[in-house]
């Protein structure tokens, strides 16, 4: 049975899946130190992880350091539609590295970091038993593969201004790749078949964007101090391929092709942090943190499939209509003797996707994210190991017209492997 065009004809992509670790498509702070205190990081951070998560801070390095922070992403959702249909994600765990480094100098007065971070990031693939699987009815809904990567390389150079304040800025190159995969109906135009047979579409693309960074830390007394941080958006132009097989020879001869171009340009979005730490005892140490995202830069996603552009629908813009969100935080962090600290918060995270455009293949929700942490720190090693379970409220979307009741769940794992020279 052959469909006629019509819009939308595909997912259009309604974007993409679950993100790794934060709201929206943002990925969670890297690194045992800033994992294990993500409600409140900013103020007091020492190691690397600075370098992205308040520069200011490096003028405190007394030693050059270099930090491996990798990350385990362990994420599952499911939903359950009212006509009893059932969706469950696949291959719940991933991966994110990152890596950092430091070289303070002119007697502690100025500061260089580098890190090389995986700061946004959206990944699924749902099993081909359920709603998006061979025979689903939702297949032509969304994705039943994409996967959203980025690679944020990130020099910035820290200021100490006087005892009290330090500054410091950057500039941040990323690399972004898109990819996406969906089953696609059979398509007739005016009684000309197009399409034969169910087959694949498949979109692969990347491309690079430019940002910078700002930040400020003030040592107000002994024991308070207050920290602003800045990200500027990245605008990231996508290009690549897309392929979409079976086409008939009444399809070529009318111009399209089995592989043509995709392309299509996404924002990542401006945050902006404050945070207060104060100093409670020799030992003891907490934070309060607030963070404002600008994930209204996400107002829609503008499809391009070049000359196959008509098989799609034609205009294949797609409302998303997000909305700024913010995060809001408290944690600890109390020092044992022997370099040994122990970390702890509980950080919220608001969700900046609207129900109107909230889709299966973004199954995210306010959260509440409880972190804890450990770090040990030698002469020269310096290790530790940071944890998060995040719980999702759920909430309740809808696919071609049937609801469905979305859960998620997710825990974070992030180590620092670091050494100091």
């Amino acid at each position: 049975m052959f469909r006629p065009i019509q819009k939308p004809l595909l997912f259009l992509f309604p974007l993409l899946t679950s993100s790794l670790g934060a709201e929206g498509f943002r990925n969670a702070a890297p690194g045992a130190y800033a994992l294990g205190q993500s409600g409140g990081r900013l103020a007091f951070i020492d190691d690397a992880t600075a370098v992205t998560e308040n520069p200011a801070n490096l003028v405190d390095f007394e030693d050059r350091e270099v930090l491996f922070a990798p990350a385990f992403v362990h994420i599952s959702y499911e939903v359950d539609y009212d006509n009893g249909m059932t969706a469950k994600s696949g291959e719940p765990l991933k991966f994110l590295p990152n890596a950092y480094g430091v070289v303070p100098f002119a007697d502690g007065k100025w500061a260089f970091g580098l890190g090389v971070s995986v700061p946004f990031g959206l990944a699924a693939d749902w099993e081909q038993t359920g709603a998006f699987a061979p025979g689903g009815l939702l297949r032509y809904s969304a994705p039943y593969s994409s996967e959203l990567l980025t690679v944020r390389i990130n020099p910035t150079v820290a200021y100490r201004v006087n005892e009290s304040l330090a500054v410091a800025g950057g500039l941040n190159f990323m690399y972004s790749r898109l990819r996406l995969e969906q089953y696609f109906p059979p398509v007739a135009f005016q009684g000309i078949p197009l399409v034969s047979s169910e087959t694949v579409a498949e979109a692969d693309m990347d491309g690079w964007g430019l940002g910078a960074n700002l930040a400020v830390t003030w040592d107000v007394t002994e024991k308070d101090r207050l920290v602003a941080t800045w990200r500027s958006e990245i605008p990231v132009d996508y290009s690549g391929d897309g392929t979409l097989g079976n086409l008939t020879p009444q399809a070529q001869s009318l111009g399209f092709t089995e592989n043509g171009e995709a392309g299509t340009n996404i924002t990542f979005p401006q945050i902006v942090g404050l945070g207060y730490g104060r100093k409670l005892t020799e030992a003891l140490q907490a934070e309060i943190q607030f963070e404002w995202v600008g994930f209204s830069s996400f107002d829609e996603l503008d499809l391009d499939f070049g000359q196959n552009t008509a098989l799609f629908g034609g205009n294949n813009v797609i409302p998303e209509d997000w909305k700024d969100s913010y995060t809001l935080g408290i944690s600890l962090r109390y020092d044992l003797q022997d370099g040994i600290r122990l970390h702890g918060s509980y950080q919220y995270f608001e969700s900046p996707i609207p129900d109107s455009t909230l889709s299966t293949t973004i199954p995210d929700a306010d959260q509440n994210a409880f972190t804890i942490g450990i770090t040990k720190r030698w002469e020269m090693w310096y290790l530790g190991l940071g944890y998060s379970y995040v719980l999702y409220e759920d909430r309740t979307t809808v696919a071609n017209g049937v609801s469905g009741e979305m859960e998620s769940q997710l825990h974070l794992f992030s180590m620092s492997i670091g050494a100091s020279f």
